[in-house]
């Protein structure tokens, strides 16, 4: 809390008279970051146009995981989920869980309005999907050093095919060889 108020410009006393403990000053950090990328439940538009808005919503979803201070986040969670593992449920239940339940609000919204074809109990199952094709192997090669950042050429590629297999699985009007068109 001292480096927080140092870095901050303020007293300790401040930054307590807005967080109670470290873990709600944690828990703050981590859902400011999904609301930065508008991954938030009331930050997701479910308009209509899935093969243009499927590829921009993975889009904010990726960019917010390979942020480098979420890089950075992910590094130092992992590297303490050991000890103690209270750390590492709190980043869980405000991060990567709390997205993937905005990700499967978002897939439920579409398939309501009858966009996807995904029934109710597997809904989460496919948010887990999407979410999985989206980072692929490049989040872990982030994790680990091997790559600083990813070529938008090759980003972009990916995503693509990602949003085309998505809705290959699970669109309503999609022709499966149709490729996604932006």
């Amino acid at each position: 809390m001292d480096s927080v108020a140092q870095r901050a410009g303020v007293s300790k006393q401040t930054v307590y008279s807005h967080f109670s403990n470290k873990e709600e000053l944690f828990k703050a950090c981590i859902r400011s970051r999904i609301t930065r990328y508008g991954l938030e439940e009331a930050g997701i538009e479910t308009a209509g146009n899935l093969q243009v808005e499927l590829p921009a919503f993975c889009r904010r979803f990726i960019d917010l995981l390979f942020d480098p201070e979420v890089v950075a986040m992910h590094r130092v969670v992992l590297a303490e989920a050991g000890s103690p593992p209270r750390i590492a449920a709190l980043f869980f239940e405000n991060g990567p869980k709390r997205a993937k339940l905005a990700v499967a609000d978002y897939l439920r919204d579409h398939a309501a309005a009858g966009r996807l074809k995904i029934e109710e109990e597997r809904i989460f199952y496919a948010a887990v999907q999407l979410f999985s094709a989206v980072v692929g192997m490049y989040q872990l090669e982030l994790l680990l050093g091997l790559r600083s950042s990813v070529p938008e050429e090759e980003l972009e590629r990916h995503l693509r095919r990602v949003v085309e297999d998505f809705l290959t699985l699970y669109g309503v009007q999609q022709d499966p060889w149709e490729p996604v068109r932006e």
